[in-house]
């Protein structure tokens, strides 16, 4: 009876927490993440993105390229000294171990020549070349496509040749050159005009090729698209006064500046700047006058499109042809290599502070050279056999 009496309170007990809202249930407890293994880890973390690998620079491309062909070997064929070509192929040789560049020192006519006949046969030996005033080595497909390079290293689009095939490897320009122990002052010329005043009569010099004045020519194939150009006809009334002044005709830039320098004929209508630039580095009393405009004229470079080392001519090229690296070195051995004062050419630093008008030309000039060459001695009294 006890043991009942003990088991109806128990009972009573639990009715009663019930109905007071006890909940007789465990509070659930949050179950802990279990932690991932290593492997897991690793697995479960996202995949970076794979880091690009920065492009390669066209001169990057070039060299590697270069250094796989031809066991790196190098051909240029120019018309150059090799007094000249020496310096420039062993400082680029020095930027690029493991290239070698062969200079096989030409005439430009052999040069031509030379290119258009192993075009003909199918073995062309050259990498970089002088395509001259032969616009038939631009036409047959013998020079490369180089926008690329002039785009990269900045030629200006009047200095580029037959739709990016070639350029100017030298800005050969011409002036009027002036013995300055003879000439100085107000004396020093100015104009082409002043150069017609009778006090020089007698006292000028000019190279028989006439090539400032063949440059200096505008021809209608032209369309225009050159600026400081003189028309035919112009060129020809002027060189017909200037013969009038008892002109002495000379042949070499480099006899006619002598002359100049020696203060025999103390001034020339017409002079390439290359002349005068070499004639001041050698202390000879002359100096670029600041008559303007000034014909460029053509001696053209291109890469080879079908050579030994293609790249490696093309690399060489755009190397020649670079501000902060050819030019610099050739400046150091050619003077009026550049026409641009940063690259430290005293005829660059002349150029620009005599404010001087350059007139570019175009290839178009193969077809004129000889004709205008002609009808400008003929003016001048110059024999044209």
């Amino acid at each position: 009876m006890k043991k009942l009496t003990l088991a109806l309170s128990a009972m009573l007990a639990l009715l009663v927490i019930a109905a007071c809202g006890a909940d007789p249930t465990p509070t659930p407890r949050p179950t802990a993440t279990p932690m991932p293994t290593p492997t897991q880890a690793m697995m479960e973390q996202p995949t970076a993105a794979p880091t690009a690998m920065p492009a390669k620079s066209l001169e990057e491309m070039l060299y590697e390229e270069a250094l796989a062909t031809n066991d790196g070997k190098i051909a240029w064929v120019f018309p150059t000294r090799a007094s000249q070509g020496d310096p420039i192929m062993e400082a680029f040789e020095d930027e690029y171990p493991g290239l070698d560049v062969e200079l096989t020192t030409k005439s430009t006519s052999e040069v031509t020549e030379g290119l258009l006949l192993e075009n003909q046969l199918g073995t062309l030996t050259a990498d970089v070349s002088d395509p001259g005033r032969d616009s038939r080595l631009l036409d047959r497909g013998i020079f490369a496509d180089s926008t690329d390079i002039f785009d990269d290293v900045g030629i200006p689009e009047q200095a580029r040749y037959a739709d990016g095939l070639a350029t100017l490897y030298v800005p050969l320009a011409h002036g009027v050159m002036y013995n300055t122990d003879e000439v100085t002052g107000d004396d020093i010329p100015q104009t082409y005009d002043d150069l017609l005043d009778p006090k020089w009569n007698g006292l000028m010099v000019l190279e028989d090729r006439l090539k400032g004045f063949i440059y200096l020519t505008d021809l209608p194939e032209y369309n225009g698209r050159y600026e400081n150009l003189w028309p035919e006809e112009d060129v020809l009334a002027y060189l017909t006064e200037l013969e009038k002044q008892d002109v002495l005709i000379q042949h070499g830039n480099t006899t006619v500046s002598n002359t100049v320098a020696s203060g025999e004929r103390p001034i020339s209508p017409d002079v390439n700047v290359a002349s005068i630039g070499n004639a001041i580095a050698q202390g000879h009393p002359v100096e670029l006058a600041p008559v303007t405009p000034n014909a460029i004229e053509q001696w053209l470079i291109g890469a080879v499109a079908d050579g030994p080392n293609p790249a490696g001519g093309r690399l060489f090229f755009r190397w020649l042809l670079s501000a902060d690296q050819g030019i610099p070195v050739r400046v150091s051995v050619q003077p009026g290599t550049s026409l641009d004062p940063a690259s430290g050419d005293i005829i660059g630093e002349r150029a620009a502070r005599l404010n001087l008008q350059i007139g570019y030309t175009g290839i178009e000039m193969a077809d004129n050279f000889s004709r205008l060459q002609a009808v400008y001695r003929e003016a001048l009294g110059i024999p044209t056999s």
